[in-house]
């Protein structure tokens, strides 16, 4: 006679960051024959994975007005009421969540329900609601070996996992970029895109010599409703250039990189460093905690990429960091090589196996 499954909760939503590492996890613990459901909120319609059940759970935030703290805080409560009635119907093994607000009310029901638990840090700096719940969790997973903020109290808990990746992103050689050849730029700018990469880029590719120029091909990522006037910026240069709302497959556009210009996100830092791509980061200014500076920080620690403040991404600045970099390809080599000193390639097994050891 077969064992009962075990039941596992997942939870997280909004942005691809909290999703991605979400959605790596729930395709493993199904493989090992868990039987996996997802709570998100009205925003986790992006979550697809094959035999997860997908569960939505009220959630708001405690932020702006006095009007919408009170109307986030009955969010708050209502999903956490929501939240006891699920975990009480499926009676799960143990609760992951992988932070932000959305994640909030499944965690805190969970607490309640003395289920035991697992925050995942996906940056480097402690995020608000984890710091909330650090005390009342078994388990901190992190993504990065060093994180700021951590309560003191709770580093005893703390373990380095990683960040999981969706599977196409995977290590590739770095094919050093010969003089007079292509010279392919990756430009990414998160979940929301960024419109500063389409204003200053196209600027700073203009104020290359022509013959550079012409060396260029950039894959880029932006909002739909930005498109066309990046496209124009373009059009004045002699660069190739690829632009898209969405990239199919990230793992090709990060293969054919020679430099990565970027938000930095965790997923973001940590995809680049799975494969091995040197990136100038370019953390968002208004990021609460400024946590994407701490992340990007990551990355110059292992002198695997560089950081830009949002103020200093100026189109002569970027003009003079393409060109120095395309002169120097042997400085892009090694930044390839650093950045994987900051890979954790298995994450996604080392938090499965944490999962495993916290269920009773």
């Amino acid at each position: 006679m077969s064992k009962l499954k075990k039941s596992i909760v997942l939870a997280a939503g909004g942005t691809g960051g909290h999703v991605f590492p979400a959605q790596a996890l729930a395709q493993e613990l199904s493989d090992q024959s868990y039987k996996v459901f997802f709570f998100t909120d009205v925003r986790g319609h992006q979550f697809k994975v094959p035999n997860v059940s997908l569960i939505k759970i009220p959630a708001g935030q405690l932020t702006g007005s006095l009007h919408k703290k009170v109307q986030g805080g009955a969010k708050l409560v209502t999903g956490t009421l929501a939240a006891l009635y699920q975990l009480k119907r499926i009676k799960p093994a143990a609760v992951i969540g992988f932070g932000g607000y959305a994640s909030f009310p499944t965690m805190m029901a969970a607490i309640t329900l003395r289920i035991p638990t697992i925050v995942h840090q996906a940056d480097a700096y402690f995020g608000r609601a984890n710091h909330f719940l650090a005390s009342l969790v078994t388990r901190i997973a992190t993504s990065f070996p060093h994180v700021e903020n951590i309560p003191k109290s709770c580093r005893h808990k703390v373990i380095y996992t990683g960040l999981p990746v969706r599977p196409e992103i995977k290590a590739e050689p770095y094919i050093l970029p010969k003089e007079k050849e292509t010279f392919q730029i990756l430009i990414t700018g998160g979940s929301q895109g960024a419109k500063i990469f389409g204003e200053v880029v196209p600027q700073a590719i203009s104020l290359l010599k022509p013959s550079l120029q012409k060396r260029l091909c950039i894959h880029q990522q932006g909002r739909p409703e930005y498109l066309g006037l990046i496209n124009a910026l373009y059009q004045r240069t002699g660069a190739q250039v690829v632009l898209s709302r969405f990239f199919q497959s990230m793992g090709e556009e990060y293969k054919k990189a020679h430099l990565v210009i970027s938000r930095a996100g965790a997923s973001s830092v940590t995809e680049a460093a799975v494969v091995g791509r040197p990136a100038l980061f370019v953390p968002y200014p208004y990021a609460m905690d400024d946590h994407q500076f701490y992340n990007a920080q990551q990355a110059v620690n292992v002198q695997g990429g560089w950081l830009m403040r949002e103020k200093e991404f100026t189109p002569e600045s970027v003009a003079l960091y393409i060109s120095s970099l395309m002169a120097s390809p042997r400085k892009l080599e090694e930044a390839a090589l650093n950045a994987r000193k900051l890979a954790a390639p298995d994450a996604v097994l080392r938090l499965s196996h944490l999962v495993k050891m916290i269920i009773v």
